[in-house]
């Protein structure tokens, strides 16, 4: 048996159209000039990357940035210079965002990775960037 399609017993007012109007592709902001002045080096996080772990020993895979020293380095959604980044292995590198105890002796370990970079560049932008970078960690460590 076949049956009739439904009949509505009021009509459908078309008052505005149903189509929607075509999405607007969303343009991004555009950015600003880029103020963040801080030393960055590519090359030189890969030696980093090189050398042992500071805190192990062990093969590093990271190149981890000095965190919570209060020294204006770094802060929310911002990183230090490379300048103050040292050679860890991924476990050490997960225990010293957890421990203050070993953040407290990432001076240490910094100026060792710096003297190291000092021993094996010779370019100017490299060397005058880990120069400016003991001569910081020497001042906040005598300011203690």
């Amino acid at each position: 048996m076949k049956r009739s399609a439904l009949q509505r017993k009021t009509p459908l007012r078309n008052s505005a159209p149903m189509a929607r109007k075509p999405m607007q592709k969303r343009r991004k902001a555009a950015r600003k000039a880029s103020t963040d002045t801080r030393w960055r080096s590519e090359r030189y996080l890969a030696f980093v990357r090189s050398l042992r772990c500071c805190v192990c020993d062990g093969r590093a895979t990271d190149a981890h940035h000095v965190i919570g020293l209060h020294w204006g380095l770094s802060g929310m959604a911002t990183t230090a210079p490379d300048s103050f980044s040292m050679p860890v292995c991924r476990v050490c590198h997960q225990a010293i965002h957890a421990s203050p105890e070993m953040q407290a002796r990432q001076p240490g370990w910094l100026t060792d990775t710096i003297n190291r970079g000092l021993d094996h560049f010779t370019d100017e932008p490299i060397v005058g960037a880990l120069a400016d970078a003991l001569e910081f960690i020497a001042a906040k460590e005598d300011a203690k």
